[in-house]
């Protein structure tokens, strides 16, 4: 069943599409997959059946065969952490008593601009070949902790873009009061 499976997947692709492009569309059919079904192990059992079988058929590069495997374990995970019908979802919500909505918003923060990254930096052009793995790795690192850097602070705390921005005597003017009523507020995610 799997050898009739490939044949059509590799005839339907053809030669329209280059193998080096597959392990970005399997990542992107893994985020829609993951996160509408809300499981890790769901999607790579429907995908892996699916997925190996075709890419084998479509070339003989062991090297496309890992990186198109490895986009589907990462991509599999996505819908775990962001969908509210995962498990991990809900039992998060149960045990903290945090609202559902609320703990969506927080995760769809983290997860969506992460999954981005290692769809572009990763799967796309690692899968074409611009790059090896570990500068993909090295470029999403370094756009994360940068990002993290200007925009990331710790209550009570300024960040790069509040340095830059306020030139440090704006912050530093405010009174106790309101620094303590900030640092007391929920974060802006999940307003």
């Amino acid at each position: 069943s799997s050898g009739i499976n490939a044949e059509y997947g590799a005839m339907a692709l053809g030669d329209n599409m280059p193998v080096e492009y597959f392990p970005a569309l399997i990542c992107i059919i893994g985020y829609v997959m993951s996160y509408a079904s809300g499981s890790a192990m769901g999607t790579q059992g429907i995908l892996f059946p699916l997925v190996v079988p075709v890419i084998v058929h479509l070339t003989n590069d062991e090297e496309v065969y890992i990186k198109t495997v490895a986009a589907t374990f990462s991509s599999s995970v996505f819908g775990n952490l962001c969908s509210p019908i995962a498990d991990t979802t809900i039992a998060g919500v149960l045990f903290t008593g945090c609202p559902m909505l609320d703990h969506i918003k927080i995760m769809t923060v983290f997860c969506v601009p992460m999954a981005l990254l290692s769809l572009l930096f990763g799967d796309l052009l690692v899968g074409m070949g611009a790059y090896p793995c570990f500068v993909g790795y090295l470029i999403t690192t370094v756009i994360v902790v940068g990002v993290w850097g200007i925009l990331g602070r710790s209550p009570g705390r300024r960040n790069l873009l509040d340095i830059m921005l306020r030139k440090g005597d704006a912050f530093n003017s405010r009174n106790s009061s309101e620094e303590e009523e900030q640092i007391g507020e929920l974060t802006p995610l999940v307003k």
